[in-house]
């Protein structure tokens, strides 16, 4: 057991120095702790689900039960690879993001979060929802993009919140590319029918919402942003973001296509 983000992270490069294999146990941010411990080891990460939505672990079809979890871990399994995010000197699974969802990570309640799951977001969605949009700046590989946003996301993954939300068609966790989503609504009206459309699974239709395909994204913001990784609230803007192509090796069930399969 650990008590904070950086007592995970040191655990884990610890563990990586001589394991195979290290466990995260816990949440999205907890898996990204120990993403961040075994960069740049031989090390795969194997998940057992413990938070209070586990996107990660179900992107990967990971079970959400204990003993099922564990069963994958000690039976047979493939060792899948997927892209890693990194940004100042942290790595994320799933998604980052600058802005409003940073604000909705940081005012969700944890008690709530453990009775409830995904649910507990809603209280803190009407608080973050007030949150004025800012002058973003985007340098993306070498190409500067500038709007007035309150939520920039950089996508590794394809669902936000519920795991049943897809966000944007296209975005893969091992195609060697981040996904940069631009949030462009300034009024209320306009805030609700992004949500509409997010509801709907057809933000790729929204004329409020701009995407982009990066390998590298710096964000800047006047005033700035607060900065969320896989869930947890990491800083502040600037900040750059960077994929790195299969950049982590993951314990997943047999019948994902695996890149190579072994047995606990």
């Amino acid at each position: 057991m650990v008590d904070s983000s950086s007592d995970a992270t040191e655990a884990a490069r610890v563990a990586a120095e001589t394991a195979d294999v290290v466990v995260a146990v816990g949440g999205d941010g907890t898996v990204a702790d120990v993403a961040t411990g075994i960069f740049g080891s031989t090390a795969a990460l194997a998940i057992v689900p413990a938070g209070s939505t586990n996107i990660t672990a179900r992107s990967l079809s990971i079970p959400s039960q204990l003993t099922a979890a564990i069963a994958v871990l000690v039976g047979p399994h493939a060792l899948r690879r997927i892209d890693l995010g990194r940004s100042a000197g942290r790595s994320f699974l799933h998604m980052a993001g600058a802005g409003f969802d940073a604000e909705l990570f940081g005012a969700a309640s944890p008690s709530l979060k453990r009775r409830l799951g995904w649910v507990a977001y809603l209280p803190a969605a009407a608080s973050a929802l007030r949150l004025a949009p800012s002058a973003v700046s985007l340098v993306i590989d070498g190409r500067t993009f500038e709007a007035r946003s309150p939520l920039v996301l950089v996508a590794n993954g394809n669902s936000a919140i519920a795991p049943a939300l897809e966000i944007y068609p296209g975005i893969a966790n091992d195609d060697g590319w981040l996904d940069v989503l631009i949030f462009t609504p300034s009024t209320p009206a306009q805030i609700a029918a992004t949500l509409a459309s997010a509801g709907r699974r057809q933000l790729a239709h929204s004329p409020y919402v701009t995407s982009q395909r990066v390998k590298r994204v710096r964000i800047d913001a006047e005033p700035s942003l607060s900065v969320e990784l896989d869930g947890d609230v990491h800083g502040w803007t600037p900040r750059e973001f960077y994929v790195v192509p299969h950049g982590i090796s993951i314990v997943t069930p047999i019948d994902r296509i695996p890149v190579e399969t072994a047995s606990g």
